[in-house]
């Protein structure tokens, strides 16, 4: 349940063409193109660093390469950075373009010996070719890079994040500076099932255009279900069931006032609360609300790899943060990963390959997974204001005070608007389910 959620056990209800450019008669197969770009590295590498070696020493430093040449910083920065490379595809990644290698060369020739410089020029000019048999230049070639580099696959991810975040900021007409989310996992009260309780925080909420509705919480399922036993429900953290007041999922006290009014639109057997248009153009800077799951998972999980939460995120954001708590009694041996997918019905979802192959509609993001120590602030998250008070406040409320719990927390910047990010649960002991690992 959020604006971006799917979650429990419930079924939801919720290469461009080809280029051929003049005197290239053909594409690269992917091996050729590694090899050459490979190559290409390791040409470079020489002919770089015996240029810098004749113009600032064998222990070069960007500052020394500008000032004996005159060359731009960022320009000495990018040169030195690729010969300190790892690899020669690492290298490839840091490597100014060929117009940057002839600048470095032409004034570089009062340093170097001749023939150092031609092989820098005619290094550069087959860095050109490259670039020119390959549809889509550099970036293909990057992308060609990041499978077997890290440093480049980060560093490209960044940037394309980035530049998402702020498309969909302009083309939704909202954003939001940090989103997170918390899930506790606890007990049933029929002692049959599993419960979680979850916390929305959003900080630095803003609407670019007044006319912008902005959905805030979605949940599933007919009121008559809630009333049949161990059927999976939403409801306000005090346990209102059927169709509550939408106010009832917000928490006043860790939100900016005045509270805004949400209207509630309900598609089948989906509600959505929706902060409405607003004349003045303004929302909530500061948003909390909290909900309960009840009887969303099992409590003895039925295959190895168990779905746990889904969230597809309809806000663009700077910072996303999502935990989640398992009390100590549950789930003994489980152990988390995250995947991203793009959203689809719920039985398309497959979980994390050991083999690493991916499914067709799983995208390849860098995400790492932190397990948290439980200290005298367990709750803490560096850089949110009053997330320990928070979480506090709503433990005392559900009963839950003195539980105990074992987390993890994962953190992303500029994480993908509308794309399903998936918690999944591995649990070693438990049996394989329709010969899925």
């Amino acid at each position: 349940m959020s604006d971006e959620t799917r979650g429990g056990e419930r079924p939801e209800a919720g290469r461009g063409a080809r280029v051929i450019r003049p005197g290239v008669t053909g594409e690269l197969g992917r091996g050729d193109l590694r090899l050459r770009i490979e190559a290409s590295g390791r040409e470079l590498r020489r002919a770089i660093t015996s240029v810098l070696e004749a113009v600032a020493g064998p222990r070069p430093r960007p500052t020394r390469v500008a000032r004996a040449i005159g060359l731009d910083k960022s320009l000495a920065s990018r040169l030195v950075r690729s010969v300190r490379a790892t690899s020669d595809m690492d290298l490839m990644h840091f490597v100014p373009s060929p117009g940057g290698l002839h600048i470095f060369a032409d004034l570089a020739r009062k340093h170097a010996d001749p023939a150092s410089i031609e092989h820098l020029r005619a290094a550069a000019d087959r860095f050109t070719e490259l670039l020119d048999a390959v549809p889509g230049g550099r970036a293909s070639i990057d992308a060609q890079i990041a499978e077997s580099s890290r440093v480049a696959l980060e560093k490209r991810e960044h940037i394309a994040k980035q530049a998402s975040f702020k498309a969909m900021s302009f083309l939704l007409g909202h954003f939001c500076d940090v989103l997170t989310t918390s899930l506790f996992l606890v007990p049933s009260a029929n002692g049959r099932r599993v419960d979680g309780i979850e916390i929305h925080r959003r900080l630095g909420l803003r609407r670019m255009r007044p006319s912008t509705p902005l959905a805030l919480l979605s949940f599933w399922g007919d009121a008559s279900d809630a009333m049949k036993e161990n059927a999976i429900a939403f409801e306000p953290v005090d346990g209102e069931a059927g169709r509550p007041d939408p106010m009832a999922f917000l928490l006043p006290e860790f939100s900016s006032q005045p509270l805004p009014e949400l209207d509630v639109v309900r598609d089948g057997d989906m509600t959505t609360l929706v902060l409405g248009a607003n004349s003045a153009g303004q929302a909530p800077t500061q948003l909390t609300s909290v909900f309960r799951i009840r009887n969303g998972w099992p409590l003895k999980p039925e295959e190895r790899i168990q779905t746990l939460r889904g969230y597809v995120l309809h806000t663009p954001c700077r910072e996303v943060v999502r935990d989640i708590y398992i009390a100590e009694s549950l789930y003994t041996d489980a152990s988390p990963q995250v995947s991203f997918e793009l959203p689809g019905p719920r039985e398309s979802r497959r979980p994390p390959r050991a083999d690493g192959q991916r499914h067709f509609a799983e995208v390849d993001l860098t995400s790492s997974i932190q397990q948290l120590p439980l200290g005298p602030e367990p709750w803490d998250m560096p850089g949110v204001a009053n997330q320990s008070a928070i979480v506090r406040h709503v433990l005392e409320r559900t009963g839950h005070r003195t539980t105990r719990f074992r987390g993890w927390r994962f953190a992303m910047t500029y994480p993908l608007t509308l794309i399903e990010m998936m918690w999944w649960l591995t649990h070693p002991n438990a049996p394989e389910a329709n010969g899925r690992a």
